[in-house]
């Protein structure tokens, strides 16, 4: 009887055990961010991050603080290595996140902000604006990538505007089918 009770206890833990997953909480900075990674994915990150970093600053990068928990779960880590090399560029000193501007496909550089590139090309447009004209637009398209570039290597809002005005003129239009640029 004992023997069957052991048999079968060891059968539910090697059950158990097989279908356990190494998973690991992460800190960078001193900061923990959200989800259970992977160890292999974290090592993945690890290095995509810190090739970014070096490509991005000039001379050796210095990467941020980097702490794991590990535990073992019945499901499987949901975190991704994109979440984590992100997280790992965003702490590293001399890199910083922005917005890469390209007009037809176009690189034309990078600034903070999407939202304030877009507000300032909306006051260029209607501050520009004719008096037979209704409205304005770009007449090539305006598009904004996410990217990583080196802290302080952004062109200025202003200067933006001017820069995309000049590959994209603006188009004026009185709403009935006239069409005419600046």
């Amino acid at each position: 009887m004992w023997k069957k009770l052991l048999l079968s206890a060891l059968a539910l833990g090697f059950a158990l055990a097989a279908n356990t997953h190494l998973c690991c909480s992460l800190r960078v900075d001193g900061q923990e961010l959200a989800g259970l990674y992977a160890p292999a994915d974290t090592d993945r990150a690890r290095t995509a991050a810190a090739a970014a970093a070096e490509e991005i600053v000039a001379g050796p990068a210095q990467t941020p603080r980097f702490q794991r928990r590990y535990c073992l779960r019945l499901r499987p880590a949901a975190g991704t290595v994109p979440e984590v090399s992100a997280a790992l560029l965003d702490a590293t000193p001399g890199v910083e996140r922005s917005e890469g501007v390209y007009v037809s496909g176009v690189y034309l550089g990078s600034v903070q902000s999407r939202e304030t590139l877009l507000s300032s090309l909306r006051q260029f447009i209607q501050g520009q604006l004719p008096s037979w004209a209704s409205t304005g637009y770009l007449s090539q398209e305006l598009q904004t990538r996410p990217q990583y570039g080196r802290t302080g290597s952004q062109t200025p809002v202003e200067d933006m505007v001017l820069l995309v005005s000049g590959m994209a003129p603006v188009m004026y239009s009185d709403g009935q089918g006239h069409v005419a640029r600046a």
